[in-house]
C-alpha cells in the first residue's frame, strides 16, 4: 500500500515538472511581436491567455466606468444587469499573473515594456481614478511616477483619446501615459508622459489600402513619423485594413506599432518580410 502510494506520488511530480518544463518549452519558442498592439475584444476572463503563446505583448481595450466598475465596452448597455467583461479580470489579472509566473517578466522572451492601451469611452476623470484603484496592487509591475522620480515597470498603461493630460502633469502619483496626436508633436510633450503618437488610419490618411500610397501623401507620412522618433516617440497606426500591403507600408515607412484584430495573419506577414 505504502508502496503504491508513493509511486503514485513519483508519477504526479513527474507530470508536474513535465508540464512546467513543456510550458518554459513552449514560451521558448515563441516569436514576440513587439510592432503589434492586438485589438481583439476579450469578453472572458481566458480569452487573453492564448495570445500569450501567439507572441502578442501590446493590447487595446475600450473601457467604461459605469457604477463604480470599469467594463471592457465601448457601448452603455441597455440595464443593469449585463455581464460585461471587467478590466481587472480580463486584463489585469492574466498580465499579473504572467508575471509573477515569469519572476518580474510579463513575457519570458521580452524584457522591454508590454502596452497597454486603454480607449476611454466615459468619464475619464472617474475612469482614471478607478483604474488607479485597482492597478495599485499590482504596482510592481507597472511603470509609474511618484513626484519627479519614474519607476521603470514591464507594463505601461497608455490612455488613448480622452487622456487627462493635466493629471499626468500634476499630480503627484501618475499610474499612466498618454497616446498623443500628430498635432501633439508641436507641443513636444515629455516623452514619458507621451510615449507614442497615434494615427487614425481612416481619419487622417487619404489612400485608401488599395495599390501604392502616393509619394507626396507617403513622404509626408514619413516625416510624421521621423519627428516623432526625433522627439524619442513612437508611432502606432489604428483603424487601417488588415492587409499586408497595407502593413507593409507602414513598416517601410518606420512604423513602430500596428493595431489588428488577427494575429495570425500578422505573423504570417512578419514571416513573409524576412524571406524577402
Amino acid at each position: 500500500m505504502n508502496y503504491n502510494i508513493i509511486k503514485m506520488k513519483k508519477i504526479f511530480f513527474s507530470s508536474l515538472i513535465f508540464l512546467f518544463l513543456g510550458n518554459i518549452m513552449v514560451f521558448g519558442q515563441v516569436e514576440i511581436m513587439p510592432n503589434l498592439v492586438l485589438t481583439k475584444v476579450f469578453e472572458t476572463e481566458k480569452d487573453m491567455w492564448p495570445t500569450f503563446t501567439q507572441g502578442v505583448v501590446h493590447y487595446e481595450a475600450d473601457i467604461m466606468y459605469i457604477y463604480g466598475e470599469v467594463y471592457v465596452t465601448e457601448h452603455m448597455p441597455d440595464s443593469a444587469n449585463h455581464n460585461l467583461p471587467t478590466l481587472r479580470n480580463t486584463y489585469l489579472m492574466p498580465i499579473y499573473s504572467q508575471y509573477k509566473k515569469n519572476q518580474g517578466k510579463v513575457h519570458p522572451n521580452f524584457d522591454e515594456e508590454m502596452y497597454l492601451f486603454l480607449n476611454i469611452k466615459f468619464d475619464p476623470r472617474k475612469t482614471y481614478q478607478k483604474i488607479w484603484e485597482q492597478v495599485s496592487p499590482y504596482h510592481e509591475m507597472l511603470t509609474y511616477r511618484v513626484g519627479p522620480q519614474w519607476h521603470d515597470g514591464k507594463l505601461k498603461v497608455i490612455f488613448v483619446g480622452n487622456a487627462p493630460m493635466r493629471t499626468f502633469q500634476q499630480e503627484r502619483v501618475s499610474f499612466a501615459a498618454a497616446q498623443g496626436t500628430v498635432d501633439d508633436l508641436a507641443k513636444n510633450y515629455d516623452n514619458k508622459i507621451m510615449p507614442l503618437i497615434g494615427i487614425d488610419f481612416e481619419e487622417e490618411i487619404e489612400w485608401n489600402g488599395v495599390g501604392k500610397m502616393p509619394f507626396d501623401e507617403y513622404k509626408k507620412f514619413k516625416d510624421v513619423v521621423q519627428e516623432a522618433h526625433k522627439q524619442g516617440k513612437k508611432v502606432r497606426v489604428y483603424n487601417l485594413p488588415e492587409e499586408e500591403n497595407v502593413w507593409d507600408v507602414m513598416h517601410t515607412a518606420g512604423v513602430d506599432m500596428i493595431s489588428s484584430k488577427n494575429p495570425e495573419a500578422f505573423k504570417s506577414f512578419l514571416e513573409s518580410r524576412k524571406e524577402e
